[in-house]
């Protein structure tokens, strides 16, 4: 998405208030498309701290507690979790966010997956844990809340990031 474009949905038409009620709509098709939507406006490095700050809560309550077994399931989630994958990178604040948003937990159990088929938001939500560990600064408050760095860095999660580096 252009630079022009994302900043005019942002900024100019409150693009991300309408979205953030789109999250919380009951059809799955819907917020699969407002999750879509995040994803592609988060690829746009001036505005990852406008939607971590407006939306991060939202995109975590939608991530279920339990691996998405649907196929509209699975892509709304792993949209979700590049989403917060892309505002976290450059964020140290962000990734604090979301660790206090609780999140956490729902990832991993979504990034452990099913060990037999691995799906587009067990890697998703790998690709996530993954990078949240480079944020050496918030090593001691992940340990505080109980995590370790085998929660974050692992075989599946290495592998996970380092696929999407090829």
């Amino acid at each position: 998405m252009p630079t022009s474009v994302a900043q005019t949905v942002v900024q100019k038409e409150n693009g991300l208030q309408h979205t953030r009620k789109m999250l919380h709509v009951g059809d799955p098709s819907v917020k699969k498309t407002a999750v879509s939507l995040l994803r592609n406006l988060s690829r746009n490095l001036s505005l990852q701290n406008e939607i971590a700050k407006e939306t991060l809560p939202d995109l975590v309550s939608i991530i279920p507690d339990t691996v998405p077994s649907t196929d509209l399931l699975i892509e709304t989630t792993a949209s979700a979790c590049y989403t917060l994958n892309n505002i976290i990178q450059n964020s140290y604040q962000n990734a604090r966010d979301l660790l206090n948003t609780g999140g956490l937990q729902k990832i991993m159990t979504i990034s452990s997956g099913d060990v037999y088929a691995s799906n587009k938001a067990s890697k998703a939500a790998s690709v996530l844990l993954y990078s949240l560990w480079t944020h050496t600064e918030l090593h001691n408050a992940y340990k505080k809340a109980q995590f370790k760095k085998t929660d974050f860095v692992n075989s599946r999660t290495a592998k996970a990031y380092h696929s999407l580096k090829d």
